[in-house]
């Protein structure tokens, strides 16, 4: 299951160089980077879905599960930022928010406290998830919507980020 789990990592890095090598934002890329993050998407729900489901869960996937959601999007967002496809501030929150969040779970585990997963981090997950497909087709539509679009999309996701964040503070009993 570690396969599944990590190579959301080298999917994210071939998604930045494809994006970031090409001089212009073709069809073509858009329809590659989608199948990318398409591909990322779906290892990030089957990864821990095949755990529990084969009976191999472990506290090393437990633990490469968000290692490599973190790592793997903050890829994708800050390559989407630098192609100015979304707003730079974004990859520096969700780091921030990840950072916050391993430090709050290692906290907790020396208090004895649960350090599983929220539903904020789940809806978080399919935000952010959702709004990089966004993010990265706004050229096909930025012409319609102008600019207030993308922004509007990053906002969103530095909104529910953030929230995230603010929901990992309280610990569960």
């Amino acid at each position: 299951m570690q396969v599944v789990t990590l190579v959301r990592i080298p999917l994210a890095v071939i998604f930045a160089a494809v994006l970031l090598t090409r001089s212009e934002l073709t069809l073509g890329v858009l329809v590659a980077c989608s199948v990318l993050l398409a591909i990322s998407e779906v290892t990030d729900f089957l990864d821990g879905f095949l755990a529990r489901r084969l009976g191999v869960v472990s506290e090393t996937g437990a633990m490469l599960d968000p290692y490599s959601d973190s790592a793997s999007r903050l890829i994708v967002y800050w390559t989407l930022a630098s192609a100015g496809l979304a707003l730079a501030v974004v990859p520096l929150v969700m780091a921030l928010r990840d950072v916050t969040v391993a430090y709050c779970r290692i906290t907790w585990v020396r208090q004895g406290k649960s350090v599983s997963a929220k539903w904020s981090g789940k809806i978080k997950a399919v935000v952010q998830g959702f709004a990089a497909f966004a993010l990265l087709w706004s050229p096909a539509y930025r012409a319609t919507t102008g600019a207030w679009a993308v922004t509007a999309i990053s906002w969103l996701v530095i909104a529910v980020t953030v929230y995230s964040a603010l929901d990992y503070l309280r610990p569960r009993q």
